[in-house]
């Protein structure tokens, strides 16, 4: 490869990890580098990639693919396509296994695209069932994981999968990159650990259950394409006016009014939009709860608690360590209910 203005080809390895004699000098480029994109999105030729300090341009002058096993060179295609159809061949060809192999040699144009698109909020992949979607995406943890390393842990990534078997089947990809697994669960695994107190209805319950022609139209409503329309506007307009809340009491007082929680709603920047709005208000709150909870620690009420305790509210206050008086008072207080 040759940069632009330079006069001094360089040949560039690419592999599964990057390799280095000295600081900054890589004889092997991880293939989530930058300058790997060239392998896989351009030909012999003029060719762009992008790298921190902007678009680089540089001339391709020889692509060629390795086929090494236990440390020898076994075959060498020379290609003037981004992937050589010979090599994806001979990946398509080997014996197959019970467990998803990486397609780090064998990554198609259209795949580069979604592992290394990184200005879409929401990204959609769609294709008919062994066309690479799965794999594609697998390569696309890996490469964010590598790109923002530092900021992004594969802890922080969740895959759902439809059942367990699926788990499994995958969950050998990002070792053999180099990376931790990510989270893996299915979407009931998932609901089950954030609702443990609700019932789910199933399919053959709900079919039973046989709903009335009012509620099933009510179904429908909220179905369409209208209603969700309706509520978005809806939504919208809460950043605005017409937000519904209840005044906070504690032992039959007002703590906080509802003007003043209105107050608080409508005091964020004008961008903050429902969800964050929503969030913002209730840290808001707290902060609020616990200076009112300092401020009521040397009631007279809070003492005469304390005296009427139970063993087992004592014991339930002090669990597994020794608190002292201040902490039992703040315990006696937040274990009171808030209206």
């Amino acid at each position: 490869m040759q940069d632009a203005g330079s006069d001094v080809t360089e040949p560039i390895y690419i592999g599964l990890a990057s390799f280095s004699d000295e600081p900054d000098h890589f004889l092997i480029y991880d293939w989530r580098a930058p300058i790997s994109s060239i392998y896989y999105d351009d030909g012999v030729g003029e060719v762009t990639y992008t790298t921190p300090a902007g678009d680089q341009q540089a001339t391709v002058h020889l692509k060629r693919q390795f086929q090494i096993e236990d440390g020898k060179i076994e075959t060498i295609f020379d290609t003037d396509e981004a992937i050589g159809d010979q090599m994806l061949l001979n990946a398509l060809s080997g014996e197959s296994t019970t467990k998803m192999q990486s397609i780090v040699t064998t990554i198609q144009r259209e795949q580069n695209k979604i592992i290394r698109n990184t200005s879409a909020d929401l990204l959609f992949v769609q294709g008919a069932a062994g066309s690479g979607k799965t794999s594609a995406v697998l390569q696309r943890v890996a490469y964010l994981l590598y790109r923002y390393r530092g900021q992004l842990t594969s802890g922080q990534v969740v895959m759902f999968s439809p059942n367990q078997l699926f788990n499994d089947y995958i969950d050998q990809v990002l070792p053999e990159l180099g990376e931790q697994n990510m989270v893996q669960m299915t979407y009931y695994q998932y609901a089950s650990r954030r609702l443990p107190r609700f019932e789910l209805e199933t399919l053959q319950e709900r079919f039973e259950a046989q709903p009335g022609t009012v509620q099933k139209e009510l179904i429908d409503l909220k179905g369409t394409l209208d209603y969700f329309n309706v509520m978005q506007t809806y939504a919208k307009g809460l950043n605005q006016k017409g937000i519904q809340v209840r005044p906070i009491k504690f032992r039959g007082e007002e703590v906080i009014s509802a003007d003043r929680i209105k107050e608080i709603y409508y005091s964020f920047n004008e961008n903050y939009n429902l969800g964050n709005r929503l969030f913002a208000t209730k840290e808001r709150l707290l902060k609020m709860l616990q200076s009112h909870v300092r401020s009521e620690m040397n009631a007279e009420w809070v003492d005469e608690q304390i005296e009427n305790l139970s063993k087992e509210e004592y014991d339930s206050m002090m669990g597994d360590q020794e608190k002292n008086l201040s902490q039992i008072k703040k315990s006696t207080i937040t274990s009171r209910k808030l209206l």
